[in-house]
C-alpha cells in the first residue's frame, strides 16, 4: 500500500494536552510504523503556524521569526513537508490562521498527483470531510487517526478506517506524560 499523511498538529497537540500525555508528535516514529509491513509513505505534509511578534520591537520580532524556523526545521529533521501558516491578530486580538485550509489544499493536490491508496488523516474537524469525500470520488480512501471523543460526526461518515490516537500512540512506544515531580523542600 501507499500513503500520503497529513498531520493536524494543532489538534493532535491539543488531544495530547488535554489527555495529559507528552505533546511531542513523533512523525517520524508514525511513518515507520505505517511501512512496518512493506507499506510506503510517499509523503507526509504538517502545518506549522507562523505566530505574530507580541509588538514590533526587533527582539520579539526575532523571537517569533527564530520560534518558527526552529519548529519548522525540527518537522524536516523528522521528514515532514511543512506548510507555513502565517498567522495574524484580529480585530479583538484573537488570533487567525488558516492551517487547517492550507494542509486540505496540499493533500488534494498531492493525492491526486500521486494517486496513494490511502490518505491517513490525522484530525478530528468536520472541515476535513469534503475532502475526504472527494478523495474517495477518485479511488482513494482516508484512514483516519484521531481522538474518539473529538470526532466530528460527518469526518467520521467519509473515512474508510478510524484507529484511536491513543492507541497508535502506545504502539509506538509512547504513553502519558509522568507526572511533575513535587518540589524538595
Amino acid at each position: 500500500m501507499k500513503y500520503v499523511v497529513g498531520v493536524d498538529a494543532q489538534f493532535v497537540r491539543y488531544a495530547l494536552r488535554n489527555a495529559n500525555w507528552d505533546t511531542h508528535v513523533p512523525y517520524r516514529e508514525l511513518v515507520n510504523f505505517l511501512e512496518e509491513n512493506g507499506d510506503e509513505v510517499l509523503d507526509i505534509f504538517a502545518p506549522a503556524i507562523r505566530m505574530p511578534p507580541a509588538t514590533t520591537g526587533d527582539s520579539d520580532i526575532a523571537r517569533s521569526y527564530e520560534g518558527f524556523i526552529r519548529y519548522s526545521d525540527a518537522l524536516r529533521q523528522q521528514g515532514v513537508n511543512v506548510i507555513e501558516a502565517p498567522a495574524k491578530r484580529s480585530g479583538e486580538g484573537v488570533l487567525k490562521h488558516s492551517d487547517d485550509q492550507r494542509l486540505m489544499i496540499r493533500l488534494a493536490l498531492t493525492c491526486m498527483r500521486l494517486r496513494p491508496d490511502f490518505l491517513v488523516l490525522v484530525a478530528a474537524d468536520g472541515d476535513y470531510a469534503p475532502l475526504v469525500w472527494g478523495l474517495r470520488e477518485e479511488g482513494i480512501r482516508t484512514k483516519l487517526i484521531t481522538d474518539p471523543t473529538a470526532l466530528a460526526s460527518d469526518l467520521r461518515a467519509a473515512v474508510y478506517s478510524v484507529s484511536n490516537i491513543f492507541n497508535v500512540l502506545s504502539t509506538l512506544g509512547l504513553g502519558p506524560a509522568a507526572p511533575a515531580e513535587e518540589a524538595q523542600v
